[in-house]
Order: structure tokens, then sequence, then C-alpha cells
């Protein structure tokens, strides 16, 4: 089922953001989370992020601005828990 012109829109806008965020301060983490956010999205949506981001290399090419950014609108992926850990021996 092809996507709608909103969906499109939204779908760029929440990469847009996506993008932002990992411009400000990028690290091996965040790319890891774009990456399952990107996996969690519906197949038709999965499908026309390549789109969206030739688009995006298009537009900086002809120095375009992106579209503004939009907060990811999808499921939220489980966070990792993390545990505290020390190289000193127990106490006791």
């Amino acid at each position: 089922m092809p996507l709608s012109p909103a969906d499109e829109q939204r779908i760029e806008a929440e990469l847009a953001g996506m993008i932002e965020e990992l411009r400000i301060n990028p690290n091996q983490e965040k790319e890891d989370r774009i990456g399952v956010q990107i996996s969690t999205m519906p197949e038709e949506e999965r499908a026309f992020v390549s789109t969206a981001l030739l688009r995006f290399v298009v537009a900086e090419r002809r120095g375009e601005p992106l579209p503004d950014p939009a907060p990811f609108s999808g499921p939220v992926p489980q966070r990792r828990r993390r545990f505290a850990w020390t190289l000193r021996p127990p106490k006791g």
C-alpha cells in the first residue's frame, strides 16, 4: 500500500529530527538508536526511508534546508538496562 503525501512528510520530518539529533554530538549509541527506530517502523515506512534520505542529500547539495524536525512517533524501543560495576573486590 503506497504512503500518502502526509505520511511521507511525517516520515521526512521524523528522519530530519533523527539527523539533527545525531549532528549535535555524533556517537555510536545515537547511530544505533536511529537504526532501531527505523527497524521498528512499519514495512511501507521503512521502504520509504532510503528515498527520504536521498531527497535530503539532494537538498543539501542544492543548499536547501532539511524539513522541520519532528519527534519519532513509532513504537519506543526497549532501553537496555545498565548495571553498575567496579574493579574493586566486594567488601566483607
